[in-house]
């Protein structure tokens, strides 16, 4: 009879000898649901290898990395460094970027929910308090930059733009958000990425700008706040 420490060694340990001989189909089941869950969280990775190599690097990343939970919402959130180390898919440059971008839109999909901010409010600030304004974001913003065209690899496996049209090796800044209904993804300009990274990361509006500016001299205050606002994204302001 399986005792229950060799059951757990063998579930925690799949290079532990089987326990039983049945234990081997428990094994399968349970490698075959998890490469399941990642090919759900990462399709558009999937469909750049092809779907036997993803299921052997699938297979690999869950022989290794268990779920925390029963419920797999949150498995895979290692996957893109994984991918990063995995040596058979170095032919794929852009691959781990690509899961990452997955990623964001996987924890935007799922991101609680929050509402964005009117008009109102931002006709309501003086001249004088924008410089000293902090913002509060959506909680399903995330953000990403690549030294690739991950943004437009994305987009073409979601009826944009075909893969040949673009040139791969061009980098990206992408925004993942769901501010209303849909998740978006956003492919958006070095010093917008820049500006919102700086507000997120906490700076007053003031502080923000000036240190854009420093890398990004032509920056226009007006047109990228303008563009800020029309994400909507922001969901408090803090004077």
């Amino acid at each position: 009879m399986m005792k229950a420490a060799q059951f757990d060694r063998a579930i925690g340990d799949w290079a532990q000898l089987l326990p039983h001989p049945r234990f081997g189909v428990y094994r399968n089941n349970v490698s075959s649901a998890l490469i399941n869950a990642l090919a759900v969280r990462f399709p558009v990775v999937e469909q750049l290898t092809g779907r036997d190599f993803f299921a052997a690097m699938a297979r690999d990343y869950a022989a290794v990395h268990r779920p925390g939970s029963p419920v797999l919402i949150q498995y895979g959130a290692g996957f893109p460094s994984f991918i990063s180390d995995y040596a058979a898919a170095a032919v794929v440059p852009y691959l781990a970027d690509v899961a990452r971008l997955e990623s964001a839109w996987w924890h935007a999909y799922h991101a609680a929910d929050a509402t964005p901010l009117g008009p109102e409010p931002f006709g309501a600030v003086s001249p004088e308090e924008w410089d000293s304004m902090g913002f509060a974001f959506h909680p399903s913003l995330s953000m990403l930059t690549s030294p690739f065209a991950v943004g437009s690899i994305w987009q073409a496996h979601h009826g944009g733009a075909a893969l040949g049209s673009f040139d791969r090796d061009e980098s990206q800044c992408v925004l993942a958000l769901r501010p209303f209904a849909e998740v978006e993804l956003r492919i958006v300009a070095a010093d917008a990425f820049a500006f919102l990274h700086a507000l997120a990361s906490g700076l007053t509006l003031g502080e923000a700008v000036e240190q854009v500016m420093d890398h990004f001299p032509e920056f226009s205050f007006s047109t990228q706040l303008a563009g800020l606002i029309g994400l909507n994204i922001i969901t408090g302001l803090r004077p």
